[in-house]
């Protein structure tokens, strides 16, 4: 509660994008609605395709990889790099993994979509002496989106 004397200030409500008038506008309720419809949303996205082996890459790590993943959020399952740490194999492995590079396969196993436990137990189960990660650079929009690539097409391009 506020304190007293003081009148606690209630939020304007938003206005369908659709009824938006110019008193709407002069209030500045037109920001609001905005920045609310645009939250989230990189307009300066241009276009990965999924479908295109150049926008994926491969390298081979040793464990420890010091690769700290994260779950992707919005239900499509699979998870990203979120950071490489200074401590492990990825460090300094070639090609450099990215923030944000979603993890597609472990070996020839196709992991994507996968849940976050699941997919750090394919890594664990790995016996290779070096285990082989596949990562798209490219948003999760366009990797599990309408035009993501076929299971086939994985099998066939990068496994």
């Amino acid at each position: 509660p506020p304190p007293p004397g003081k009148k606690k200030k209630k939020k304007k409500p938003l206005v369908a994008a659709d009824r938006v008038t110019p008193f709407d506008r002069w209030l500045g309720l037109d920001k609001d609605l905005e920045a609310e419809l645009n939250d989230g949303v990189d307009q300066d996205v241009t276009y990965v395709d999924p479908s295109d082996a150049s926008n994926y890459v491969s390298l081979s790590l040793v464990k420890p990889m010091g690769i700290a993943f994260v779950e992707n959020e919005g239900g499509c399952g699979g998870v990203f790099v979120d950071e490489v740490l200074d401590s492990g194999s990825a460090a300094s492995a070639s090609p450099v993994l990215a923030r944000g590079d979603q993890l597609v396969a472990v070996g020839s196993t196709l992991v994507l979509g996968w849940e976050f436990d699941a997919t750090l137990d394919a890594i664990k189960a790995s016996d290779d002496s070096a285990t082989k990660l596949v990562l798209f650079r490219g948003p999760t929009s366009f990797l599990y989106g309408p035009t993501k690539a076929s299971e086939e097409w994985y099998q066939e391009n990068l496994l």
